[in-house]
């Protein structure tokens, strides 16, 4: 799954086809940057809808205080019984003196194939599981995810997946990294995850509300999962992430870019249906290259924006450029631009210049952020960050329509005028509620954006302001549209 792994991948074929969208016409500079939304579409080929189960390998990991470890026994007790024949599992809980993990299932051995049998047996054995001593410090969420990077190295198939149920007992304090801040981050979280990235994917079940979520998302967005804020009863969430597994038809598949020598540098954020900056591979036999490892494809779509840094200075003027070419498995597309000669202003994307789907792109993904961003303002309360933060997504919510925003909002906060951006927080807010808000914001409603237009965007009667496909207000005037 990463790009040392050697694992096969799963027989499921998958049909790919990637679009570019690029404002064609732009201003050269020395350092000029060109944005591109990069849309990716996977369909299934064949008649299998579902990846075999022994091709799946999963470990189960339970993290909770000893006043949920009854209920939460009993819960792990029915997802192991549903789990499906073939799949490749072990059972991870509560930890020993030193603070290692222990095993609950199987009782010999590191793995355990699913059958009736085993799973009865795997069911029975959940009463083993010990509780998070309130005693000793947590064992850290580090740990876990160590625990089954080890686990894992023994059983090389195709999907491999961890799926962490906590009700934040092993949170020892260190912090999260901050995903959206540039630079190096030594913790031991952060560490612990690069050594993960590409070797497994894991999904994390919150059980309860005393979580910091901040550690809990960093896990799901370097390792590929999702983040679900899941009851006690949590038996049918581990149902579903097993047969969500089933349907990836490739674990891994990098998005290459290839660029003319004039491009200085490439990154590559995907925004949906996750928000996260994606890493480089480079090639040393191919320096132009840039392959951005992706995970956990089935049939969907993905988003990203492409950027490029690219030193026009000796490029021709007045002529389509090929400046890269983007390919994922066997689909390719150009991203072609235009140096415009000097004097010639830059025409808005209504030109049909192309590009008309970045601002579409751009203003889901401010939205987003401004969400979480209020919701982080939240916890603690500082309520005039996140009534500004709140009122931006509002209006942006109104500009493209997306509702579920807006009711996102409404679970915390009032909204006075939403086409201007009003908003006002009360005097207390629910902790618990907050939390699970940041996890539904990272992992429900997925950023929906437009397929690539062929003709003019719409615009605002009023003040001729371009608008979103869905908007019902002008961002710029606030008319009704």
């Amino acid at each position: 799954m990463g790009a040392t792994d050697t694992s096969p991948a799963p027989r499921l074929p998958v049909g790919l086809k990637v679009s570019v969208d690029v404002r064609r016409d732009q201003q050269p500079h020395h350092d000029a940057r060109i944005d591109a939304h990069l849309r990716v579409k996977a369909v299934g080929v064949g008649p299998s809808e579902e990846v075999p189960a022994v091709e799946l390998a999963v470990v189960i990991a339970l993290d909770v205080a000893a006043g949920r470890r009854e209920a939460a026994a009993a819960a792990l007790a029915a997802a192991l019984r549903a789990l499906p024949d073939g799949l490749s599992f072990t059972v991870l809980g509560g930890a020993d003196a030193t603070g290692a993990p222990t095993g609950c299932y199987p009782l010999r051995g590191r793995w355990a194939l699913a059958d009736t049998a085993e799973k009865r047996r795997a069911a029975f054995s959940t009463g083993r599981i010990a509780p998070a001593a309130g005693d000793r410090p947590p064992v850290g969420y580090p740990v876990w995810l160590a625990a089954a990077r080890e686990l894992f190295g023994e059983r090389p198939l195709p999907v491999r997946h961890l799926l962490l149920i906590t009700d934040g007992s092993s949170d020892d304090g260190t912090g999260a990294p901050d995903l959206d801040e540039p630079g190096p981050d030594d913790s031991a979280l952060s560490t612990e995850l690069g050594r993960c990235a590409g070797r497994f994917t894991a999904d994390v079940l919150a059980l309860g509300g005393d979580w910091d979520p901040a550690p809990l998302l960093a896990v799901v967005e370097r390792l590929h999962g999702s983040p679900v804020d899941a009851p006690d009863r949590f038996g049918p969430a581990v149902t579903e992430a097993v047969r969500r597994l089933r349907r990836v038809r490739s674990p891994e598949l990098p998005v290459s870019v290839r660029v003319r020598p004039a491009v200085r540098e490439v990154t590559l954020t995907e925004t949906a249906p996750r928000r996260q900056l994606l890493d480089a591979v480079h090639r040393p036999d191919e320096p132009r290259r840039f392959d951005f490892p992706t995970h956990q494809w089935e049939p969907g779509t993905r988003d990203y924006l492409l950027t490029l840094r690219v030193d026009a200075s000796t490029d021709p003027l007045g002529v389509l450029l090929q400046l890269a070419t983007v390919s994922v498995g066997d689909s390719t597309a150009p991203l072609l631009v235009r140096w415009l000669p000097p004097g010639v202003a830059v025409g808005a994307a209504a030109s049909g210049g192309g590009g008309g789907t970045l601002q579409a792109m751009n203003v889901a993904t401010q939205m987003r952020t401004a969400l979480d961003r209020g919701y982080l303002a939240l916890d603690p309360l500082a309520r005039g960050e996140a009534e500004q933060q709140f009122g931006l997504a509002v209006r942006l919510a109104n500009e493209i329509g997306a509702d579920w925003v807006l009711d996102k909002v409404r679970e915390v906060a009032e909204i006075l005028e939403g086409s201007r951006g009003v908003v006002r927080v009360g005097p207390t807010v629910d902790p618990a509620t907050v939390r699970r808000g940041r996890l539904h914001i990272a992992s429900d409603h997925l950023l929906d954006l437009p397929e690539h237009p062929t003709g003019k965007p719409p615009t605002c009667p009023e003040c001729h302001h371009p608008a979103g496909p869905l908007a019902r207000y002008c961002i710029a005037c606030g008319r009704r549209l």
